[in-house]
């Protein structure tokens, strides 16, 4: 079993990329409001910065973070079908995939667990 991890700056895509998920056979993601670093650090009063700098990092752009627990196997359809909708996650500003092992598992419905 994997985790996958899609953190998504264009969160206008996240509805068509499950839907496309979905028609695959690949379900049970959870989707999170994100928000990168430099929104924070503008958000913080005592950090010291030039003007420039803190409206540059003002302009702030929301992200979606998608975790999936999926078979490995998985893996690369789901790859595939995010590369589609997405585009080249390359390209600044598009958005980071990444998986992890999973070493325990308990409380999904299907058999990705077992």
């Amino acid at each position: 079993m994997q985790l996958l991890i899609l953190i998504l700056k264009d969160i206008d895509k996240v509805e068509e990329l499950l839907k496309q998920l979905a028609e695959q056979g690949i379900k049970g993601a959870t989707t999170l409001d994100g928000h990168g670093m430099g929104e924070a650090l503008a958000d913080m009063d005592d950090m010291p910065m030039f003007g420039a700098l803190r409206t540059l990092m003002a302009n702030k752009q929301p992200s979606k973070v998608l975790l999936m627990v999926v078979k490995e196997e998985q893996l690369a359809l789901i790859s595939k079908i995010i590369k589609q909708v997405i585009g080249d996650l390359s390209k600044p500003n598009t958005g980071i995939m990444l998986s992890l092992p999973v070493q325990h598992c308990e409380g999904l419905v299907d058999d990705t667990c077992k």
